[in-house]
């Protein structure tokens, strides 16, 4: 099970993360309107650059040279596209990008698996989160049910308002869904903004890895 803390900025939060709870992926937001933008921190690019951890850039329809940018300045591994990116804008970001690319789509009350088919194939992995106006990060859990039905054979990760009381849920749906590669965790873990809750994260950690 792939796990991903989304959400980092702030360097002590994040070497404490790195030693104590170890998980998979570590997400940078790079968007403005975020109360979690990794822009807003005193630390240089550099800081990040030197984390050992695999490291995902969060980018909401941003113009392509600044996630060129980003990821040459951040060593990230990923771009995660949380906006509105079309196959265009993918296509051109491979030209000038080796990494990999985790396509996100919000998921609302009248949801559609087409919307998704175009993409397969073209990105590494889907990411599933709770339809809301400011683009992730609002705690909010989306009808999980619904991905029992998802016909497509393209990795995905779980994402909005995962919290401590979905382990059983998550195990669930990663045995019936072989194409259900991990989770992603955010709000639901934060002592504030950008603060994680470490003990908590390595609980919750621990807590699917062994049941």
């Amino acid at each position: 099970m792939i796990i991903k803390v989304c959400g980092m900025r702030d360097p002590e939060n994040i070497l404490q993360l790195v030693a104590f709870a170890k998980p998979d992926l570590m997400g940078l937001i790079f968007y403005a309107k975020s109360s979690r933008n990794v822009g807003a921190s005193s630390e240089g690019a550099m800081f990040y650059r030197s984390l050992d951890i695999p490291k995902v850039g969060v980018f909401v329809n941003a113009e392509i040279a600044q996630v060129v940018d980003s990821v040459r300045e951040y060593g990230l591994e990923y771009v995660q596209l949380h906006g509105d990116e079309d196959m265009d804008y993918i296509s051109s970001l491979r030209t000038f990008l080796p990494v990999k690319i985790i396509k996100v789509f919000r998921i609302g009350p009248n949801w559609k698996w087409g919307s998704v088919e175009p993409f397969t194939d073209k990105v590494d992995w889907f990411l599933f989160d709770t339809d809301t106006p400011q683009y992730g990060g609002s705690g909010h859990s989306f009808s999980w049910d619904i991905l029992y039905s998802y016909p497509f054979d393209q990795p995905f990760l779980l994402s909005g308002g995962i919290t401590e009381d979905h382990s059983g849920k998550i195990i669930e749906l990663m045995e019936a869904i072989p194409a259900m590669r991990g989770i992603d965790i955010n709000s639901k873990f934060e002592l504030s903004p950008a603060v994680k809750d470490i003990a908590k994260v390595k609980t919750f950690m621990q807590k699917l890895r062994l049941t």
